[in-house]
Order: C-alpha cells, then structure tokens, then sequence
C-alpha cells in the first residue's frame, strides 16, 4: 500500500498521529509548495521567495515539518485522517486530489474542534508531490491561528 500515493499519505497521517515528524519516502518533493486556501506557505515568510533562507525552511520536508509543529501546537491532541485519494496510485504529471480530516482540541479550548480539509496534490516528473495545496474554511484557519498565539 505504501507504494502508492494513498499508501504514502496514511503513512504520513500515521506519522504525524503518533507525534512523529517522519516523511514516507517517496512522496514530498525537496521543493514541493505548500498551500493554504491559494496562499502559498514561503509568501507567509515577509522575505521574497527566491531567498535561499526562505526557499530551505519553506518548501519540501523541511517546511512540512515546520507546519506539522503549528498545527501540532494549535491543537496538541490533533489527529488527522485521509481520505479519498483519487487516483489512489497517481502517476506522474497528475493532479491528485484527497480529504482530510482534522480534530482535536485547540488550545486554550474545552469543546473538540474537526474540519475537513481539501487537498490537490500535483505530481512532479519523477511521482513526487510538487505542489501540496490545502483549503480549509477560513473561520476554522482563524480558530487555528489564534490558538496559536495562545
């Protein structure tokens, strides 16, 4: 199952649901985008993205990692299931697309917090995730922001 791009995706919502910041094999690209709602992660930096500071922490694993600990410090008992990988096997040059759920307890919060999240997944040349696009109603990325902060 791990061979596929669904097998890679549970294996990486097992990672991040045991807390760990491992990722699959095979599946991000070193320079892989990351997006919310159309914004992309290294546009969030107050640098320009063509700086090589920016362009380390802000794309591939690396940058993944560091949005696996936001959302981790937003919600500290997050768990994340995916769901409906289509094509579950894609190949190269392909758009993906998956849902997510989110749930959890925000910080500073008593009542459970859940979402559901789109994601597209563009596969690069060599079948790895190039471009992770995430959108999510823009309240509950509010809710997550200012846990944040707490």
């Amino acid at each position: 199952m791990s061979e596929t791009l669904a097998g890679r995706l549970a294996l990486l919502a097992d990672a991040f649901n045991d807390r760990r910041l491992d990722v699959p094999p095979g599946l991000i690209d070193r320079a892989c985008v990351f997006r919310l709602n159309g914004v992309a992660y290294e546009d969030t930096m107050g640098r320009p993205a063509t700086d090589p500071i920016v362009r380390l922490v802000a794309r591939g694993p690396a940058a993944y990692r560091f949005l696996a600990q936001a959302m981790r410090y937003a919600l500290p008992d997050a768990r994340v299931v995916v769901d409906e990988v289509e094509p579950a096997d894609a190949s190269p040059g392909q758009l993906a697309s998956a849902t997510a759920f989110v749930e959890g307890t925000l910080r500073g919060q008593s009542s459970p917090f859940r979402t559901s999240v789109a994601l597209a997944l563009v596969i690069g040349e060599h079948g790895l995730v190039q471009e992770f696009a995430a959108m999510m109603d823009e309240q509950h990325v509010d809710w997550i922001r200012e846990a944040r902060q707490r």
